[in-house]
């Protein structure tokens, strides 16, 4: 009589067992999903139409949601393909690393103590909010000299060691004009430090000048002015367009700007290469190093193509 309760006790339990097992492996999920083991999820393999924002500090591995797309149910990045063999890390974005646990890309935490306002500051100092931190009244009394190839206005400003540029001794007026250099150097205000001036080779002029021409000259030449000697002065865009503000970007490496700048059109955002999964910019041409699953590496490297 006592074997009878003992059988049911254990279908319950074996019942029980069975859906929690199912619900980690890949023979739960539909047709029109697949298993992502770092999630132990069954997760579509289309991307929502209009998938949300990544919260701030976050980002997902590429900017093309047919790719990866942030999912507010989940709390994290979802790829669209299984990931390949070996699970491997995918390639973040600058300044953005893996983070295998929460799946998505993370921004660096910033230092608790790091200054955040003018009130932060202490009496003695001043808010310097181009470069977000406080700054003595008067400068230091004897501040470092710039490191070779760099130099500071003589007039009014100094080396930060900390900043990693040149600082001003006392709070800027609003809308200042660019600092005076020594003879022969030019001031770099990307960086806020004064570069020597490279030599020029004249031309001949045109036999007919063209204004628009030297328009695009000028606007070169304004725009070399913006960043440090092999970096790129790259417009940053909104969702209005582009804005008036700009960032300086190694074009040969940067994965977003491969080759140009991608917010004024003369670039490639490798993340958005369909189906990658590791990716990098090489000398200005973007490389595909590995693709998700379903997708083979094609003979250039530079796509992947879907099986």
């Amino acid at each position: 009589m006592t074997v009878i309760p003992r059988i049911v006790a254990a279908i319950a339990v074996l019942a029980s067992v069975v859906p929690y097992v199912a619900a980690t492996s890949s023979q739960s999920c539909k047709s029109t999903e697949f298993f992502y083991e770092t999630k132990s999820c069954c997760v579509p393999k289309t991307a929502p139409s209009s998938p949300p924002a990544p919260p701030s500090g976050k980002s997902c591995p590429s900017s093309n949601s047919a790719n990866w797309y942030w999912s507010n149910d989940k709390d994290c990045c979802l790829p669209t393909s299984a990931p390949p063999a070996g699970n491997p890390a995918p390639t973040c974005k600058s300044g953005h690393s893996w983070n295998e646990g929460s799946s998505c890309c993370e921004a660096p935490q910033p230092p608790a103590s790091t200054p955040s306002g003018p009130s932060s500051c202490q009496s003695s100092e001043f808010w310097f909010d181009s470069k977000k931190c406080c700054l003595p009244h008067g400068g230091v009394p004897n501040p470092p000299s710039p490191p070779s190839g760099s130099e500071c206005p003589p007039s009014g400003w100094y080396w930060g060691k900390s900043q990693g540029c040149c600082v001003p001794h006392h709070p800027l007026p609003p809308s200042p004009p660019p600092p005076q250099c020594p003879s022969g150097w030019e001031w770099v205000g990307g960086v806020f430090q004064c570069q020597p001036i490279p030599p020029s080779h004249p031309q001949p002029p045109p036999s007919k000048p063209s204004g628009v021409h030297y328009k695009k000259r000028a606007n070169t030449h304004r725009a070399s002015n913006l960043c440090p000697r092999n970096l790129t002065a790259c417009p940053i865009s909104n969702a209005n367009g582009l804005t008036a503000d700009y960032e300086c970007l190694d074009t040969k490496e940067e994965l977003t700007s491969c080759g140009g700048c991608s917010s004024a059109g003369t670039g490639q955002d490798c993340t958005a290469i369909r189906g990658s999964w590791n990716v990098g910019c090489q000398a200005g041409t973007c490389a595909v190093f590995s693709c998700m699953s379903g997708f083979k590496l094609s003979l250039d490297r530079n796509s992947c193509i879907q099986l």
